[in-house]
């Protein structure tokens, strides 16, 4: 069963995700039933297993390869940075904070600023590069509630970013310093831990699964199809640009974080707390749109970086 599992796009991160993700939707309380160590393993376990794999990623960075690394990976995240707002700066000045087809300017605007950098961990262990988990951190503030928070504040011009919270953000740092220390200090903790990045692949996977259910999705209906094939459509010049402009991995940087995470599930109220008087009314909508597109693309990117490979390999071995 193990070979059949490694021979599907990250399969052993995905696989483990999408029958986690089938048991919580039959049995939404099956955890709660028991509670303790069970439920901290495999539904509330997210952020230990990416501590872990960040850790693990850091004992194998050598301080030398740092400007490398951001050099391969800084432009992407820029890139999806600056055409995730100059597509919500657009989307705002069309239709202001109107839904349109059910889609507000809060559900649009935390779709396309989300990535899902443990989905992106998970792709590029298996087929970009092993060392990303040092860069997870930078990756990972786009899931968060900041980046809308911040564009949407100026752009309604009322709030602003002081309901921040920084804590997560400085908190994904400390396992990749602590790794990288133990790493530079003696090489012989990078051969004990790096190994373990694909041995927590499959509780990534799983814990992620746990926090997706299958009828909040369906519960945005057509906004939410229409929503998930807008946010395909729309980022796939994330694809082109690690293609054609960095060269660096065939197009399968751009599909590693060709989706949306589901920490992004929480932006809407997030926002919606803070800037209650513009977004209140969104909410609702709003979560059941981003859950949608989290769970459509956290299965279709996998599947896309698989195929960008293949080609990569076959061009390669023809060349």
């Amino acid at each position: 069963m193990l070979k059949k599992i490694n021979q599907l796009p990250a399969g052993m991160f995905l696989v483990p995700m999408v029958v986690s993700m089938v048991l919580i939707s039959i049995f939404p309380n099956m955890y709660d039933r028991f509670g303790g160590t069970s439920q901290a393993s495999f539904q509330m376990g997210t952020p230990v297993v990416i501590g872990l794999l960040v850790f693990a990623a850091g004992t194998s960075l050598d301080l030398k390869q740092i400007v490398p690394l951001l050099k391969r990976h800084l432009p992407m995240i820029l890139f999806k940075l600056f055409w995730s707002s100059l597509l919500i700066y657009f989307y705002y000045l069309a239709f202001g904070s109107q839904r349109i087809f059910g889609i507000s300017l809060l559900s649009f605007a935390c779709v396309i600023y989300s990535l899902n950098p443990a989905v992106a961990l998970a792709i590029h262990s298996s087929y970009g590069d092993q060392r990303f988990g040092a860069v997870y951190g930078i990756f990972g503030i786009l899931g968060m509630s900041f980046t809308p928070l911040i564009l949407l504040s100026l752009l309604t011009a009322d709030g602003g970013a002081g309901g921040i919270d920084w804590n997560p953000i400085i908190s994904i740092f400390i396992p990749l310093i602590v790794g990288m220390s133990l790493g530079n200090l003696d090489p012989d903790f990078a051969d004990f831990f790096t190994p373990m990045i694909g041995r927590l692949l499959p509780f990534l996977g799983w814990n992620l699964g746990a926090g997706m259910r299958i009828q909040d999705a369906l519960a945005s209906g057509g906004s939410g199809l229409l929503m998930t094939l807008a946010f395909f459509i729309l980022m796939l010049p994330l694809i082109f640009f690690d293609r054609y402009v960095t060269k660096q991995n065939a197009g399968i940087d751009g599909a590693a974080i060709w989706n949306v995470a589901g920490m992004s599930v929480a932006n809407p109220a997030l926002i919606g707390l803070t800037l209650p008087e513009t977004f209140g009314d969104d909410v609702v909508a709003a979560t059941a749109i981003v859950m949608m597109v989290c769970i459509a693309s956290s299965l279709l990117s996998p599947l896309v970086a698989q195929k960008l490979y293949q080609r990569k390999e076959t061009v390669t071995k023809g060349g």
